[in-house]
């Protein structure tokens, strides 16, 4: 098996092993701890993996599908550094066709944060944090596109250091983010 691929074939529970190991490196310790008006900061300077989680999303949904038709998928190359990948000392991390289903049913399985006995699957809660930003973004887009009020104090001024008006939030979308309107 090469190096890229993450060995869950002796793991209890691979889509738990999976869910830890396919976190961003950069942001670990802030995913393990639950930071997240720190997340929102680095997906707010970091667009690109932010939007890389929409694809991500659509991957493992897509498996999931093909899984349930009796079909099979290909691997998927992580667009992001691993923490396996940190760990190992390597630059890519891919997963394999059952990982993807196994991940994603881990994901499902593990979806709501309010359960007390149930821990939430930590590429859930990156993947509803950084899904939220863009929802947050695009709505804020459509207010000021219609000439409806702007406001972005009700997520705590944390957008505000980033949109101070409403000309930085088009400065914004239009150098990073077009790709969500196209």
């Amino acid at each position: 098996m090469s190096i890229n691929i993450i060995n869950t074939l002796n793991a209890a529970n691979p889509g738990e092993e999976l869910d830890t190991l396919l976190i961003p490196n950069e942001i670990y310790t802030q995913t393990i701890n639950r930071e997240k008006d720190y997340l929102i900061k680095y997906f707010l300077d970091h667009p690109k993996l932010m939007l890389s989680f929409v694809g991500y999303n659509s991957k493992l949904k897509q498996a999931n599908q093909l899984s349930s038709d009796r079909k099979c998928g290909c691997f998927y190359k992580m667009p992001w550094i691993t923490k396996y990948a940190a760990d190992k000392g390597i630059k890519k991390t891919i997963l394999l066709f059952g990982q993807q289903v196994s991940e994603y049913r881990y994901m499902i399985q593990y979806w709501y944060p309010n359960q007390p006995s149930l821990p939430q699957s930590h590429m859930r809660y990156l993947s509803m944090i950084s899904l939220q930003i863009i929802l947050d973004i695009k709505r804020y887009n459509y207010d000021l596109q219609n000439n409806l009020e702007f406001n972005l104090c009700c997520k705590n001024n944390i957008y505000l250091e980033y949109f101070p008006n409403g000309r930085s939030l088009i400065n914004y979308i239009q150098n990073y983010l077009n790709i969500i309107y196209e």
